[in-house]
């Protein structure tokens, strides 16, 4: 509803307005009235409203002194001026001023209601337009900071648009910050039907900082994090702003709107072109949250030595790990548990950081071995934050390995029981692509070996599993492709015949084709 406020110095004629009129009908509330300018101003000056009907001649302050003190504090401001006097010089300066109209007294009420229904109907227009345009702008624009910190743009193409956008490119510092929001993980069924307008709050708080200063771009991701990416000429007096304007963004969250945010800030790059490994980095850097207490910003460059590798001297070996998982065989799955962290404990030089980011790869591991079996179990389903609360109340060592082996206990657990909702067949061409997948494997080959027609094989496979044949063979191969990568130094050439394709370059297609990116960009990042 539009606000209007009227001053006169004539109380028949300023109780009149106030009365006469139903301005509920006009979709307005009058929300004031002053019988002087002076009065009107002090109480419109801190906060406006759409349309002030006001007299021209008034003791202390006129009506167009009014206009034009208001002016400039609220430019919006729609001004319908009365005056008992056909002045050309009033009218003269109220035209100047920008006024809807001059009505002279006795006013006639009809010409009045239809000055303010006009007037109502211009600020609903240029409303509507400013909107438009602002969300037309918005669409072009997040589609353009998407595919750049998605690494989908041709450098020339890139430099064009951020140019129309006006995002310097020359600068030599660029970093970016990943907002993820919090949701109540107790929240009930109301509580997630707001969940969407409390996402769109945060965005228009992120924007609305952001906007405030001229290095900073906010936006909201394809996986509905909030983004900003900051840039400069200095990285040294850039940095701190950044982490500033971070911490206080998360500080007016919580404040105004009672909202938790997890904020990772990833690395710090020198080119433009490179923006889009800083935001993987702040994305890698969310599996990590809760390393750290709940009000820190998660930094790539103090989390680089800590938690995102193992020491040197420590091996981590995931096939055995995942091997044991699979194989259901409980006593030696805790007994590699204990081992490993045996190991951590022996090391002189490791850091708590360190040896809890080694109970969360393993729980994180876990999970993934029962999502990736397609099982609906409440592993798969959990947040991180149900995976790691007992995690992070542990003091010792003994306590973390505990932990870690009641979720893998219960992993195999579920794995043996939930063997029975796959068809013998399809538990076996799942077994065949587990330890042949480097093997040339296809449904016509399969189906000689099992004496079952290749079509029916095929849809039996996608109507049990969720997926094509190919699609869940393609998939494993690069998941074992993606180990090789992270914990090897084997060649991307010697990986791709390891895991199946003889053809390296339809390897490097299959690989980003399910990863987004290159191997030797994987292996980097």
């Amino acid at each position: 509803m539009r606000k209007l406020f009227i001053v006169d110095d004539e109380p028949f004629i300023l109780e009149g307005l106030s009365s006469v009129i139903d301005w509920e009908e006009f979709g307005i509330k009058l929300s004031g009235k002053a019988s002087d300018g002076r009065d009107a101003f002090e109480a419109l000056k801190q906060s406006g409203v759409d349309i002030l009907i006001t007299d021209i001649r008034m003791p202390e302050m006129n009506g167009l002194e009014l206009i034009r003190r208001l002016k400039p504090l609220y430019p919006d401001m729609k001004f319908i001026v009365l005056s008992g006097y056909n002045e050309f010089d009033y009218l003269r300066e109220g035209m100047r001023l920008g006024i809807e109209n001059y009505l002279l007294k006795p006013i006639n009420i009809k010409e009045l209601t239809e000055t303010v229904s006009s007037t109502v109907q211009k600020i609903e227009n240029a409303d509507r337009y400013a909107y438009l345009n602002r969300n037309q702008l918005d669409i072009l624009r997040n589609n353009v900071l998407n595919r750049w910190l998605t690494g989908k743009f041709d450098p020339l193409e890139l430099k064009n648009r951020l140019q129309l956008l006006e995002i310097p490119t020359d600068n030599s510092f660029y970093t970016v910050a990943a907002i993820k929001t919090v949701q109540d993980i107790n929240g009930s069924s109301s509580r997630s039907m707001l969940w969407e307008q409390e996402n769109g709050d945060v965005y228009s708080l992120c924007r609305e900082q952001a906007e405030r200063t001229d290095s900073c771009f906010c936006f909201n991701d394809l996986d509905g994090d909030i983004i900003l990416i900051f840039t400069g000429s200095d990285a040294h007096y850039e940095q701190p702003k950044a982490l500033a304007l971070l911490s206080h963004i998360r500080n007016e969250l919580k404040q105004s709107l009672g909202v938790q945010v997890l904020i990772t800030l990833g690395s710090q790059e020198s080119s433009y072109l490179d923006v889009s490994q800083s935001c993987h980095h702040a994305k890698r850097l969310q599996e990590y949250f809760l390393t750290n207490a709940e009000d820190e910003i998660v930094r790539y460059d103090q989390m680089l030595g800590d938690a995102l590798r193992f020491p040197e001297s420590i091996t981590v070996d995931w096939f055995e790990y995942e091997q044991l998982l699979h194989s259901k065989d409980k006593q030696a799955l805790y007994d590699y548990i204990d081992e490993l962290f045996a190991k951590l404990q022996s090391m002189d030089a490791i850091s708590p950081g360190q040896i809890h980011n080694c109970a969360i790869d393993l729980i994180l591991c876990t999970k993934q071995a029962v999502k990736e079996n397609k099982l609906s179990h409440e592993l798969a389903a959990s947040s991180y934050k149900q995976l790691f609360t007992a995690l992070f109340r542990a003091h010792t060592i003994g306590q973390l390995a505990a932990h870690v082996k009641w979720i893998a206990g219960t992993a195999v657990d579920y794995l043996s029981t939930q063997d029975d909702e796959f068809s013998p067949v399809v538990k076996q061409v799942m077994h065949q692509i587990q330890t042949r997948y480097a093997d040339e494997l296809s449904l016509k080959t399969l189906s000689l070996t099992f004496n079952i027609h290749p079509f029916y094989l095929g849809q039996l496979f996608q109507k049990e599993t969720g997926e094509s044949f190919s699609d869940y063979l393609n998939s494993y191969r690069i998941k074992i492709a993606q180990k090789l990568l992270r914990t090897t130094a084997m060649k991307a050439s010697e990986i791709s015949k390891h895991v199946g394709y003889w053809e390296p370059g339809y390897f490097y297609k299959q690989f980003k084709k399910y990863t987004g990116v290159s191997p030797a960009k994987y292996r980097s990042g």
